[in-house]
C-alpha cells in the first residue's frame, strides 16, 4: 500500500500540472525537449501520484499530521495480513486481468466467482485481493475452507464467524442456519463489505452465507472460490473468472524459486528443470511441492524423481504430489496424515500437544512439512491445501478400500459409526475423530474398541455416545471426549502412556482409582462437568501441567496434593459455584495462572504460598474469601490481581506492596475495603510506631532493601510517590479498579509509585464529594471513570494525557473547569480527550450553558460529548429530523474542508450508528450507546474530514444516523428529535463561523448546496426557494 504525503503542495496542482509544478515541468521541457520521454514519464508519475489517496498538509501543526498518519497506519497494521504465497509469481498479472470485474469503488453489489481445478491458485488470488482491498470496505471477512469447516462444525459456525469478523461482536449466537440468514441479511444490508467465501462444494453453502445481493450494502463485493463452475452459475453469480494454469515462463520461475531459492537453476540442472516442468503442467501447487521436495538434492536424486514421475498413470496430480510425501520419514508421514485426516485448520498449540503425546517429535516434523510446502501456518492455525489433504486421505483409504475398520485413521462420520456399531474395528486403527455437525446419538457395540489395541488418539465431539466402553485401548495417548456419558472412567482403563485427557461437559462424578496409573498425564480437563464432586489425591500425576475444571458446579474440594504439583502451569477453577476447599499449601513453582472467579462458597485462601515466582495472574473475584494471606508477598512475579466482588475482605495485607511487577489491580465491589483504604494514609504515617496494618519493622526493612536492589538494577521505573517516599509501591501499575468500594477519598494513591505508569482509573459508584487536586500528576492517565458518584461536586484539573472521561449520573456534579474553558475560551485544556460522557449530569449541564457546543470548534481529532440538553445551537445551519444530510461541495471549497461537527437531540435510550460517505466511499462509521436517559440529551460529535480524492466539479458528502439493528432508517425519529451538521473549513478568511458577543454566526457559502429534500418541510427552520438559483443563500 502506498499513501503519499502532499506536504505544502496541492494534489490538484500535481494532477493538472499547473502552478509551480507546471512551471518546473516547462523548464525541463526546454532543457530536455518538449517530447522528451523523461519529462513525459515525470508527468505521468505526478498524475498517478496525485490520484492516490493520501495526506494533504498545507499549513498548520506538523505534529498533528504525523499523529494522523501514525493512527491510520496502525489501524491498517492491526488487521492480520493473510499469507498469500512465499513466492507470488504470476499473481500480479492475474490480478490485472481480474480488477475490471472487481469494480472496486463502484456502488453496485457484485458477486464474483473464481473457479478451476484444485491447486490452481483460486484461494491465493482471493487472499491477494483481500489483502489489497479489505481496508476499502466498512467490514471484511475471509471464510477459509468452507467445505471442510461446514462439514466438521456445520454452517452455523461459519455464519457466526462471518458476523463476528465484520461486526466484532463475539457474543452473537446464531442458533440455527435460518436465523443466521436473517441476521446476516439484516445486520449487513447497510454495510459496504468485502467477503471471501473460500472453497465451497454445495449450493446450500452459498444460499446460507450470501443468498442474495440485497443482503449487503452498496459497493459490497462477495468473492467465491470453488472447483465447480456450475455452482456459481446456479447461484446467479454474474462475474465468473476461471483461473488459468501458469505459462511456461512463470512456471519456470515458481519452480526455481522453490527448488533453488532463485529465479534460475545452475547449469547442470537446466535440462532437468525443463523435464520436470512437463509433469507439473503449470499447476502452482505441484510446482511448489516438487520444487520444495527437490531443493538441495543432487543430480542423481533428480533423475530418480523424474523416472518415478514417468511411471505415474496419466500424470495424475495426486500421484505427482505423493512423491514429496514418499520422501518423508515415518514420523513426518504420521504427522502429515494426521493433519490431513484430523487437524487441518486446527489450533497449532493444541495439535502440537497431541503430536507430542504420540512421540512424533513435532517441533522438527512440522518444520520439515513447512519447508516442503506440504503445510503452512497462518494465525496460529495449521493449514493444508485441500488437494494435499485429499492425497493424504487417499493414502489412508487405500490401506483398505472396502473396510474402514482396517484403516489407520477414521475421520468420516458414517465410516466411524459403522465401525463402532457393527464391531468392525481392527488392530490397524490408530486414531479416530468423530465430530458431527449436529448432535446425534450413537450406540456402541459392547466390543467396539476391543480389537483396537493400537488406538492412540480418540476425539469425539457433538455425539451422544451410549453403550459399553470396557475395552478402550490402553495404548491411548490422547482422549478428547465431549459429553462422556458415564459417571466414572472404565474400571479396566489403564493407559499408562496417556498424556491428554479432555472430557468437557461429561457426566463424570468421581475419577475412581484408575487415574493413578496416568503417570505421563500432562493435560486434564473436565470443564462444565456438573456432576464432579471432588478432585482426589493427584500425587500420582507428577508431571501434570494444566488442570481445567471451570464450571464444575458440584465440585466441593480440591485435594491438598494438587498444591504440590511442581509442573502445574495452569489451574482453572472458575465458576465452581460450590467449591469450599483448596489445598492448604500452594507450592506450585511452575504455576503461571490461577483462576477462581465466582467460587462463591470459597471462604479461605491458602495461607502458605511458596516458590510461586512465575505466577502472573491470580483471579479471586466474587468469592467469599475474607482475607488475603500475608504470604501473598511471595508472588513476586504477579502482574494481574483481581479480588473484585470479594465483599468480605476488609483489609489488605501490607505484603501486597511487595508485588513490584503488578500491572492490573482490580478491587471493585469490595464494599468493606473502603474504610481500610480511606484510612490508609493515616496508617502509612503511623506504621513505624503502630501495628494498625501489621507491618513489622523487619518487613519494612526487607521491602526497602528490595526496592533499593531493584532501583540499582533498573528493574522498574525510577521515581517516587507523590509524598516523596522512595519505597516503590506498584511501580508498574497501569490499571486500577476501585468501583463501588464505598470510598469517600483515595489519597492512599498519593503514596504509591505508579504516578508515571497508571493509565486507567475506575472510581465509579463511590462516595466522593471531591477528588484530590494531585490527580493532575498522573502523567500517563488516559481513562477516568466516575459513573454514579452521586455526591461528587467537581471534576478537578485532569492531566493532559486524558482521553476518556465518564461521569454518568453524577447528580451533584456542577463544576468541570477544563470543559468550561474549552467551551468559553476555545482553549486546549485536554488536547488528547476523545470522549466525555456526562449523561444525566443535569446541574453541570445547566452551568455549562448553551456555549458547550463551542467545544467542537477547537478540535482536530474525533471527539464526542454527551450531556443533558434539548436545543441545537443556531450555528448548526444544516438541520434535519430524519437523520440524513446530503451536500454538494465545489472542488475548490472541498479542498478547504477540515471537519464536521454534529449535534443531535436524543430523546430515548438506544444505540446509534453514524455513517459518512464522501464521493461514494464509506469513510466514517461511529457507534454511540445512549443508556438510561432521564431527559433529553445533546450528543456533540466532531469528526476530522477523511482524505478522499477530490472530484472535478462537485464533491458529494452524505451523512446518516441510524438505529443499530433497525430494519429501516425511519425508526431514527423515535430516538432523535432533531440533529444539525456544521462544515468546518481551513483558512481564517473562509471560516464559516465568527465569535461575536459569545454568539456563533455563519457566513455565506454560495457554493455549497444542501439537499433539503431530506428535511421535513413542516416546522423547518429555514425556507427553500425552489425557483432561486442561489439555493445556498436560502439557508442563511
Amino acid at each position: 500500500m502506498v499513501r503519499p504525503v502532499f506536504y505544502r503542495v496541492d494534489p490538484s496542482e500535481l494532477r493538472k500540472q499547473t502552478g509551480k509544478t507546471g512551471d518546473y515541468l516547462a523548464k525541463h521541457e526546454v532543457k530536455f525537449g518538449k517530447d522528451s520521454e523523461r519529462v513525459m514519464k515525470w508527468r505521468k508519475s505526478l498524475e498517478d501520484l496525485a490520484n492516490l489517496a493520501g495526506w494533504h498538509f498545507s499549513k498548520g501543526i506538523e505534529s498533528k499530521l504525523i499523529q494522523a498518519i501514525v493512527e491510520e497506519v496502525l489501524s491498517k497494521l492491526n488487521r492480520p495480513i493473510l499469507n498469500v504465497a512465499t513466492h507470488p509469481v504470476g499473481i500480479d498479472d492475474t490480478l490485472d486481468g481480474i480488477h475490471p470485474i472487481l469494480g472496486i469503488g463502484l456502488d453496485d453489489v457484485r458477486m464474483i466467482g473464481f473457479c478451476g481445478i484444485g491447486g490452481i491458485g483460486k484461494s491465493t488470488v482471493a487472499k491477494a485481493i483481500y489483502n489489497l482491498h479489505a481496508d476499502d470496505f466498512q467490514g471484511s471477512s475471509f471464510l477459509a475452507n468452507v467445505k471442510e469447516v461446514s462439514r466438521q462444525h456445520g454452517l452455523v459456525q461459519v455464519q457466526e464467524t462471518l458476523l463476528f469478523e465484520i461486526l466484532g461482536d463475539s457474543n452473537t449466537k446464531v442458533g440455527n442456519a435460518d436465523r443466521g440468514i436473517s441476521l446476516i441479511s439484516k445486520r449487513l444490508c447497510y454495510k459496504k463489505v468485502l467477503i471471501v467465501i473460500d472453497d465451497i462444494d454445495h449450493l446450500d453453502q452459498l444460499r446460507k452465507l450470501a443468498g442474495d445481493k440485497s443482503w449487503f450494502g452498496s459497493g459490497s463485493r462477495i468473492i467465491i472460490t470453488t472447483r465447480d463452475k456450475h455452482l456459481l452459475e446456479a447461484h446467479g453469480v454474474e462475474y465468473i473468472q476461471e483461473i488459468q494454469k501458469l505459462n511456461f515462463i512463470d512456471s519456470y520461475k515458481l519452480f526455481c524459486w522453490n527448488a533453488f531459492k532463485s529465479p534460475n537453476p545452475s547449469k547442470e540442472f537446466e535440462d532437468l528443470t525443463r523435464r520436470l516442468l512437463d509433469y507439473a503442467k503449470g499447476l502452482p501447487l505441484a510446482l511448489i511441492v516438487l520444487g520444495s521436495f527437490l531443493c538441495g538434492r543432487n543430480v542423481r536424486e533428480w533423475e530418480s524423481a523424474i523416472a518415478r514421475l514417468k511411471s505415474v498413470p496419466n500424470r495424475e496430480y495426486n500421484e505427482i504430489l505423493k512423491i514429496s510425501y514418499d520422501g518423508l520419514d515415518d514420523f513426518e508421514k504420521a504427522i502429515f496424515l494426521d493433519i490431513a485426516c484430523f487437524f487441518n485448520g486446527d489450533d497449532q498449540d493444541y495439535v502440537m500437544k497431541v503430536f507430542d503425546a504420540c512421540k512424533f517429535f513435532p517441533d522438527i516434523g512440522i518444520r520439515v512439512l513447512q519447508d516442503k510446502s506440504l503445510i503452512s501456518i497462518e494465525l496460529n492455525k495449521l493449514s493444508m491445501h485441500d488437494l494435499l489433504q485429499e492425497m493424504g486421505r487417499g493414502i489412508v483409504r487405500k490401506e483398505s478400500p472396502n473396510n474402514p475398520g482396517e484403516r489407520s485413521r477414521l475421520w468420516y462420520s458414517e465410516d466411524i459409526i459403522d465401525v463402532l456399531t457393527e464391531d468392525l474395528g481392527t488392530n490397524k486403527v490408530e486414531a479416530i475423530k468423530l465430530v458431527l455437525p449436529e448432535t446425534e446419538e450413537v450406540y456402541l457395540n459392547a466390543k467396539a474398541f476391543k480389537r483396537m489395541k493400537r488406538l492412540r488418539v480418540l476425539i469425539i465431539h457433538n455425539a451422544y455416545v451410549s453403550g459399553d466402553f470396557d475395552y478402550l485401548s490402553n495404548n491411548l495417548r490422547w482422549v478428547d471426549w465431549e459429553g462422556y456419558p458415564l459417571p466414572s472412567l472404565p474400571a479396566n482403563f489403564h493407559p499408562k502412556k496417556l498424556v491428554g485427557l479432555f472430557m468437557p461437559h461429561s457426566h463424570i462424578k468421581d475419577l475412581g482409582q484408575g487415574y493413578k496409573i496416568f503417570k505421563n498425564l500432562k493435560h486434564m480437563s473436565f470443564e462444565h462437568s456438573g456432576f464432579l464432586t471432588e478432585i482426589p489425591d493427584f500425587s500420582a500425576l507428577p508431571i501434570l501441567e494444566s488442570l481445567i475444571l471451570n464450571n464444575c458446579t458440584s465440585l466441593l474440594e480440591v485435594h491438598d496434593s494438587v498444591g504440590l504439583l511442581d509442573r502445574l502451569v495452569t489451574l482453572n477453577l472458575e465458576y465452581c459455584l460450590n467449591l469450599r476447599k483448596l489445598p492448604t499449601n500452594l507450592k506450585l513453582k511452575s504455576l503461571q495462572t490461577l483462576l477462581l472467579t465466582r467460587c462463591r462458597r470459597l471462604e479461605t485462601f491458602p495461607n502458605n504460598l511458596e516458590n510461586m515466582e512465575f505466577l502472573k495472574e491470580l483471579r479471586l473475584s466474587k468469592t467469599a474469601i475474607k482475607e488475603l494471606p500475608s504470604s501473598i508477598g511471595n508472588l513476586v512475579g504477579l502482574e494481574i490481581l483481581c479480588i473484585s466482588g470479594c465483599k468480605r475482605i476488609k483489609v489488605l495485607p501490607s505484603e501486597i506492596y511487595k508485588l513490584l511487577h503488578l500491572k492490573h489491580l482490580l478491587l471493585c465491589d469490595c464494599l468493606e475495603l473502603g474504610k481500610f483504604l480511606d484510612n490508609t494514609v493515616d496508617k502509612w504515617q503511623a506504621r513505624e510506631t503502630s501495628d494498625c496494618i501489621n507491618v513489622s519493622m523487619s518487613c519494612m526493612e526487607s521491602r526497602m532493601h528490595l526496592a533499593s536492589v531493584l532501583c540499582e538494577t533498573r528493574s522498574f521505573p525510577s521515581g517516587t510517590s507523590l509524598d516523596g517516599k522512595s519505597s516503590p509501591e506498584f511501580p508498574f501499575l497501569q490499571y486500577l479498579n476501585l468501583r463501588n468500594c464505598n470510598l469517600t477519598e483515595f489519597n492512599f494513591l498519593m503514596n504509591m509509585s505508579c504516578i508515571l505508569t497508571l493509565e486507567e482509573l475506575q472510581l465509579s459508584r463511590n462516595n466522593f464529594v471531591e477528588l484530590p487536586s494531585w490527580i493532575s500528576k498522573l502523567a500517563s492517565l488516559q481513562k477516568l471513570e466516575l459513573d454514579f458518584c452521586r455526591q461528587l461536586q467537581e471534576v478537578p484539573i485532569l492531566p493532559s494525557s486524558i482521553e476518556s472521561v465518564t461521569a454518568t449520573d453524577c447528580e451533584s456534579l456542577e463544576i468541570f473547569s477544563q470543559l468550561s474553558n474549552m467551551a468559553n475560551s476555545h482553549t486546549k485544556d485536554l488536547p488528547h480527550v476523545k470522549s466525555i460522557d456526562l449523561t444525566n449530569c443535569q446541574g453541570l449541564a445547566e452551568n455549562l450553558g448553551n456555549t458547550v457546543a463551542n467545544i467542537l470548534l477547537n478540535q482536530d481529532h474525533i471527539f464526542s460529548l454527551t450531556l443533558p440538553g434539548c436545543e441545537i445551537p443556531e450555528w448548526f445551519k444544516y438541520q434535519t429530523k430524519n437523520g440524513f444530510f446530503y451536500f454538494q461541495v465545489p472542488e475548490l471549497l472541498y479542498a478547504e474542508l477540515v471537519g464536521f461537527a454534529l449535534c443531535a437531540v436524543v430523546t430515548e435510550s438506544f444505540t446509534c450508528e453514524l455513517q459518512g460517505i464522501i464521493n461514494g466511499e464509506f469513510v466514517i462509521r461511529c457507534v454511540e450507546n445512549f443508556y438510561s436517559l432521564k431527559s433529553d440529551h445533546l450528543w456533540l460529535l466532531y469528526l476530522p474530514c477523511p482524505l478522499v480524492e477530490a472530484w472535478e466539479g462537485c464533491n458529494y458528502i452524505e451523512f446518516s444516523l441510524e438505529e443499530t439493528n433497525a430494519a429501516d432508517t425511519s425508526s431514527i425519529a423515535k430516538f432523535i428529535r432533531r440533529c444539525g451538521l456544521f462544515l468546518e473549513f481551513k483558512h481564517q478568511e473562509k471560516l464559516n463561523w465568527t465569535l461575536e458577543n459569545k454568539l456563533i454566526s455563519a457566513t455565506h457559502y454560495p457554493g455549497v448546496i444542501y439537499d433539503e429534500d431530506s428535511e421535513e418541510s413542516e416546522g423547518s427552520t429555514y425556507e427553500h426557494d425552489e425557483e432561486s438559483g442561489e439555493s445556498a443563500d436560502d439557508h442563511y
